[in-house]
């Protein structure tokens, strides 16, 4: 009787040991025959070009019945869900980041893309600890939108325009191994983009309805083509890039002030509008001296800009006070909601 016990208290155990395992062994699963495959970022571009074709081969109906009338469609294996993906659009690069918790190396193999590759470039993806990521390289600035039905989800790329009222975009001037001006330890690329993020927060919190694109949120250098061109590709109704001052020789003087410069090229003199309603809104909320509003044509990203642009140079580094101000947090609150109320005049 006692040995009886002790083997139904072992079984007891091994039963509920089991059970506990459960819920993860289609990680352990996927760990074991991911651990046979090769790694690395494959390109999975040419199975969409496939998919592209025969879905233009087919009926209508075998077309909904696939895509439902989405353009993309993705199979989620068994125990994965929707609330497994996570979407990042990179807008700056034009790339749309999936990640996907729970699949391995050979998803592709097993879970072909189906779908149309209009505005797409090309789609790659690597799997690390059986979490994959899916990028999209797009040829534009789109949003992205998914839904999901059963074990799939569809994906949809769309004009900006038709999510959003209006649509911004905002550069954080210089970054990177660009640091732009530098006086007493203090870098302008890090001035520029704490004004940025202040007025990131600004736009978080706004109620309107406004699609807000920034060229740089982190310690990156976007390229000068890449700056202009999300404002360009987007269409959007304004193009803002916020900068420091220094003086031509560089060295500490009394001359401080705000300036701001638009595109005289721009025949509809909505450039030169937009960077009056940022210097006046500046001067009054900072209290600085104005110093006008400047043709900027020299500077690429404004006379590349095909839209509304102003480039803001909120203060002057080399001067002292000015130096002070512009590293107080309160200043550059100030700063960013003063901008932010000169974007909201201009646009609407």
């Amino acid at each position: 009787m006692g040995a009886f016990t002790a083997l139904l208290v072992a079984v007891f155990i091994a039963v509920s040991s089991l059970l506990i395992c459960v819920p993860n062994l289609h990680k352990l699963a996927l760990k074991a025959r991911d651990n046979r495959l090769e790694s690395g970022r494959i390109s999975v571009m040419d199975m969409l070009w496939t998919s592209d074709k025969e879905l233009d081969e087919d009926d209508e109906l075998s077309r909904q019945s696939i895509l439902k009338g989405h353009q993309l469609r993705l199979t989620l294996p068994q125990n994965v869900t929707s609330d497994n993906v996570t979407i990042e659009n990179i807008h700056v690069n034009r790339t749309i980041s999936i990640t996907i918790d729970g699949i391995g190396k050979d998803y592709f193999s097993q879970y072909p893309i189906r779908g149309n590759a209009e505005n797409i470039m090309d789609v790659t993806y690597i799997s690390e600890d059986y979490v994959g990521v899916i990028e999209l390289s797009m040829d534009d600035v789109v949003e992205v939108q998914m839904t999901s039905e059963d074990e799939y989800i569809y994906l949809d790329f769309v004009d900006p325009h038709q999510v959003y009222e209006k649509v911004v975009v905002i550069d954080a001037g210089h970054g990177g191994d660009m640091p732009g001006a530098t006086k007493m330890g203090v870098y302008e690329k890090d001035l520029d983009l704490q004004i940025a993020l202040e007025l990131k927060k600004v736009f978080d919190r706004s109620d309107k309805n406004i699609g807000v694109y920034y060229t740089r949120t982190d310690d990156s250098n976007p390229s000068f083509a890449a700056r202009v061109g999300l404002a360009n590709d987007s269409e959007a109704d304004v193009f803002l890039s916020i900068h420091n001052n220094s003086t031509a020789s560089g060295r500490m003087s009394s001359i401080n002030g705000t300036e701001v410069m638009y595109e005289g090229g721009d025949s509809t003199g909505a450039s030169r509008e937009f960077a009056s309603i940022c210097l006046d809104k500046l001067v009054q909320a900072l209290g600085s001296k104005s110093k006008g509003t400047v043709v900027g044509d020299e500077v690429y990203i404004i006379r590349s800009s095909n839209v509304p642009v102003a480039l803001v140079e909120v203060g002057f580094m080399t001067n002292t006070q000015e130096l002070k101000n512009l590293q107080d947090k309160d200043y550059q609150q100030k700063t960013a909601k003063a901008l932010y109320d000169a974007v909201i005049e201009y646009i609407y």
